[in-house]
């Protein structure tokens, strides 16, 4: 019986398969219901697609005509003046046009602008489906971590009353009982440990959803399914992120609009005109009318230059952010490769060898406890260590899934 119940105990530490889905209600069961949640809830995203709103707006009155003046004369409002007929009103129409394509550049400024806003938008979307992956990964590792060390304790407790019934017929010792007495109160502050824990990941998870910190959430049923090796070729992923990482995207439209900037303050030293027309009238009614012209001449040079040499400092730097964000790139989705293939080949080893060995250590020790030839210390150690092992592919676990959620968001995409 006694082996049986400490069989039991191996038996709840070895790989412990998905739980039960939670009946449908709370969301949270899968990282994909939690990204498409988090897509429809985050005030993150709404903000960042508003502000891409608003950029685009400003394309229209980016490229518009200036509003026109108004202006109105009053002469002689006291009739002293005999050579005018009374009092006399002249009403002047001005209206500004930029010249040498200067609307035009202003426009093309706002497009690259909204642009940019609409791939910072894109990128605040990556991000946070980034970080509801990692968080829901660790949220699945602290349930399965729990339902192990739950059952490891119930067996540590079932199997030391039954050391206490044997101590009562000294077929054991008082320090064997108290031995595993300790190993179940040891589990039992783990335990407590590991809802703190749940607790922490439920909080985060909702705080990316929008929600309350104690909205209910599902239990996590599965980890995100895994990319086949063959679309993690290194040359494909850099080419991938080239091209469609946002970041990089944005990156090029502010330097295309700091390049619009530069010829648009090369324009600037060429003056402007203004036209407009006039009418006037005094006590008998019209007076007359008449066309007026204005330019605006451009005598502050040394300004000018100054603002051409600013803005040729900007596009230089623009292009050279744009590089910088190409090259740090590529040399990310390189590391968080390596990275994700080596946490691949250590769970590999854990899964398929660490943790066949351990299990086979475990049931040495149960056998030569069994015959009298082995001690509780013995079994407790090795059962430790096969507990150890599995919580050490938790872990894993969740620093591949970790690495897949960057190295997705690094390529604009899921794998």
């Amino acid at each position: 019986m006694f082996r049986f119940m400490l069989g039991g105990l191996v038996g709840a530490i070895v790989v412990i398969g998905p739980v039960a889905a939670a009946p449908k209600g709370p969301p949270g069961a899968t990282a994909t219901e939690l990204i498409a949640l988090a897509r429809q809830l985050s005030p993150e995203l709404a903000a960042a697609a508003l502000t891409a709103e608003a950029a685009a707006a400003r394309i229209i009155s980016a490229g518009a005509l200036p509003d026109p003046t108004l202006r109105v004369d009053a002469d002689n409002l006291d009739s002293r003046n005999v050579s005018m007929n009374g009092p006399t009103y002249t009403f002047r129409l001005m209206q500004e046009f930029p010249l040498w394509g200067k609307r035009e550049l202003k426009s093309d400024m706002a497009n690259f602008e909204a642009s940019a806003a609409r791939f910072r938008s894109q990128s605040a979307q990556l991000d946070l489906v980034a970080r509801v992956k990692s968080v829901f990964a660790a949220r699945y590792a602290t349930f399965r971590a729990h339902a192990l060390t739950q059952k490891a304790r119930d067996t540590v407790l079932t199997a030391a009353a039954t050391l206490r019934d044997r101590y009562a017929q000294g077929g054991t010792t008082q320090e064997d009982v108290l031995r595993l007495e300790t190993e179940a109160e040891e589990l039992q502050i783990e335990i407590e440990r590991l809802r703190g824990q749940e607790t922490k990941t439920e909080a985060q998870l909702n705080a990316l959803l929008n929600r309350s910190p104690n909205a209910p959430l599902a239990i996590p049923v599965a980890l995100r399914p895994l990319p086949i090796e063959t679309k993690l070729n290194v040359a494909i992923l850099v080419d991938r992120a080239v091209k469609l990482n946002p970041m990089i995207a944005e990156a090029d439209a502010k330097a295309g609009s700091a390049t619009v900037a530069q010829t648009l303050a090369e324009r600037n030293r060429y003056p402007d005109v203004s036209l407009g027309v006039m009418t006037t009238r005094d006590r008998s009614g019209y007076a007359g009318s008449g066309v007026m012209g204005e330019v605006h001449v451009p005598l502050q040079w040394d300004a000018k230059e100054a603002e051409v040499s600013a803005a040729s400092a900007e596009r230089a730097a623009a292009e050279q952010r744009l590089s910088a964000v190409r090259a740090t790139l590529r040399g990310e989705v390189a590391g968080m490769l390596a990275v994700y293939r080596a946490t691949a080949k250590n769970l590999d080893i854990l899964q398929q060898h660490h943790l066949a060995k351990s299990e086979q250590v475990v049931q040495l020790a149960l056998t030569a406890l069994q015959a009298g030839q082995g001690d509780v210390l013995r079994v407790l150690d090795a059962i430790r260590r096969v507990r150890n092992v599995q919580l050490e592919i938790l872990k894993i676990q969740v620093e591949q899934q970790t690495s897949l959620a960057e190295l997705e968001k690094a390529i604009g995409g899921d794998l």
